[in-house]
C-alpha cells in the first residue's frame, strides 16, 4: 500500500550528506601536501590540539545520532508493517466477518 510519508531512508541519506560536507570542509585551509612533509616522529608524537579532539568527539556523536535514527527509522517500518498486516487480517465487523473465519 503506498503512503505519502516521507521516507527514512532519503532522511538519512541527507543527514550522512549534511556531515561530509560539514566535516569535509574543516581541512580546506591546510596545503594537501603538508601532512606528507612533516617528519614521521613529529607526526606520531603529536597529540591533537582541542580544537581537533572537539572535531573529533563532534563528527564521532553525529555518526552515532545517524546510527540512532537509522535503527529508529527501522523499527518504525517494522512497526508499521506490523500495523498494516494486523489491519488487513482483522476481521470486518461490516461485513459481518467474525474471528477465525
Amino acid at each position: 500500500m503506498p503512503s505519502d510519508r516521507p521516507d527514512p531512508s532519503e532522511f538519512l541519506a541527507m543527514a550522512q550528506r549534511m556531515l561530509r560536507e560539514l566535516f569535509g570542509e574543516t581541512h580546506s585551509d591546510e596545503e594537501p601536501w603538508a601532512e606528507a612533509t612533516r617528519s614521521s616522529r613529529e607526526s606520531r608524537a603529536r597529540e591533537p590540539s582541542p580544537e581537533e579532539q572537539r572535531e573529533n568527539l563532534t563528527f564521532a556523536l553525529a555518526t552515532r545520532a545517524v546510527e540512532a535514527l537509522e535503527d529508529l527509522a527501522l523499527n518504525v517500518a517494522a512497526i508499521r508493517q506490523r500495523l498494516e498486516r494486523t489491519q488487513t487480517d482483522a476481521p470486518d465487523p461490516e461485513k459481518g466477518d467474525t474471528p477465525g473465519h
